[in-house]
C-alpha cells in the first residue's frame, strides 16, 4: 500500500505540536463543530469572520461553534474581539500552530486534488 503524501507533512505537524507546544491534537480536533469551525477558518486563512458568519458556514448552531470558538482561543489558535453586539474571529498568526495548520490544510487540499 501506498504511502499518501502528506503523511510526512503530518508527522512534522504531530511532532512540532506535542514537542514544540506540548498541545495534543485532540485538543486541536476536540469535535466535530470545532474541527468544521477551524476548517472554514483555515480555507481562507487572512479572512475576518462573525461568528454568525462561521457558524452559517460550519453548518452548526452559533452556540455550538460559540463554545468551540472559546476552546480555539484558549488554545491560542483564534482571536476573539467584540465588535458592537458581534464577535469578530480571525486566525491567531502570532501562534505557530496557525502556520502549521494552514500549511496541513494546503497540502492535504493538494493531495486531494493529486488524487481524486
Amino acid at each position: 500500500m501506498a504511502t499518501p503524501a502528506f503523511y510526512p507533512v503530518v508527522r512534522y505537524i504531530i511532532l512540532d505540536l506535542f514537542l514544540s507546544f506540548r498541545l495534543r491534537l485532540s485538543e486541536v480536533f476536540a469535535s466535530r463543530v470545532q474541527t468544521r469551525v477551524l476548517e472554514e477558518l483555515l480555507n481562507a486563512p487572512s479572512t475576518i469572520f462573525t461568528q454568525i458568519e462561521l457558524a452559517r458556514r460550519a453548518g452548526c448552531s452559533s452556540s455550538s461553534v460559540d463554545r468551540a470558538l472559546k476552546k480555539l482561543e484558549r488554545l491560542g489558535i483564534v482571536r476573539i474581539e467584540r465588535f458592537s453586539a458581534n464577535k469578530i474571529v480571525a486566525l491567531n498568526f502570532n501562534n505557530r500552530i496557525v502556520s502549521l495548520l494552514i500549511q496541513f490544510n494546503r497540502d492535504v487540499k493538494k493531495t486531494d486534488r493529486d488524487n481524486p
